[in-house]
């Protein structure tokens, strides 16, 4: 069956039970924000991976005074900050892969560009930057695969490319997680929300979205710190039946019951972007 989504202006083709579900729905943005961060616009001089050399020698900040977070860091200290990019397809946890220069001579220099007139090269973009270093979910804006995301935790820059989440608290952070990275979600993103590759903080707002019953986001809770303990302790851990666990209880969140084989050959079959080259802090 064919029908509209009122936020979609295209027909697309869904379960009428799905569509029913989703039409019946709060939506994320009922519950979260997303927002955009940071853009250097010279990521070449800012950012680095974190096995750079330079990374490696000066080290990775493990906390941040207030007047660090806003000033930089003074010599002596480790001076660089774990920086959400994007980085591609990446789901539930995921170790530091960049970092940007927070020294005070680095921060200095961001601010002088951020000063530069519109439409200057190389002018930095401070976007939200009361919300730098607090918690929260990441995900890539670009990816022509599976909705993923990520837990960002505090002491980290979130920039425009990898877009952050943010919750009330920490049960609803961890449920949002769950939840994004379901089978469903990809399923009402690709299907029902926007089917290009691009999913930027609109898009994932838009996301149909329900509130769980205490014990449904317990169950779900409790399997995504299992999952984030797994993939903490080994990056390639199985973790295949705690989430078929989590679609099942999203599944039941929704009530889905006659289209789940559906969703989940749809989500199998839309799989996996790996994070390219040009995403990279060494080639930006």
């Amino acid at each position: 069956e064919y029908e509209a989504f009122e936020e979609t202006p295209f027909f697309v083709g869904v379960p009428r039970e799905v569509f029913e579900a989703a039409k019946s729905s709060l939506r994320v943005r009922d519950v979260a924000r997303g927002r955009q961060g940071l853009a250097t616009a010279d990521d070449r001089r800012f950012l680095a991976s974190a096995d750079d050399p330079r990374v490696l020698a000066a080290g990775i900040a493990a906390s941040l005074t207030e007047d660090e977070r806003r000033n930089g860091i003074g010599a002596g200290k480790p001076y660089w900050v774990p920086f959400a990019k994007g980085e591609g397809f990446g789901e539930y946890w995921r170790e530091t892969g960049v970092v940007i220069d927070w020294s005070r001579e680095s921060v200095a220099e961001l601010e002088r560009r951020s000063a530069l007139p519109a439409g200057t090269p190389r002018k930095t973009y401070f976007r939200n930057r009361d919300l730098y270093f607090k918690p929260g979910l990441t995900y890539s804006v670009i990816s022509s695969g599976r909705v993923s995301a990520r837990l960002m935790p505090e002491g980290w820059i979130f920039g425009h490319k990898g877009s952050a989440i943010f919750t009330e608290g920490a049960a609803e952070e961890l449920f949002l997680l769950g939840y994004l990275n379901s089978a469903l979600a990809t399923y009402f993103m690709k299907k029902l929300v926007n089917t290009t590759a691009t999913a930027d903080v609109g898009y994932v707002e838009k996301l149909p979205y329900r509130r769980p019953s205490a014990d449904l986001e317990r169950a779900v809770i409790e399997r995504i710190q299992a999952i984030v303990a797994a993939l903490e302790a080994d990056p390639e851990a199985d973790i295949a039946t705690l989430r078929a666990e989590i679609d099942d209880l999203i599944f039941d969140l929704f009530e889905i019951r006659s289209a789940r084989e559906e969703v989940l050959r749809f989500y199998r079959t839309v799989g996996r972007v790996e994070a390219a080259e040009s995403d990279q802090a060494a080639t930006a």
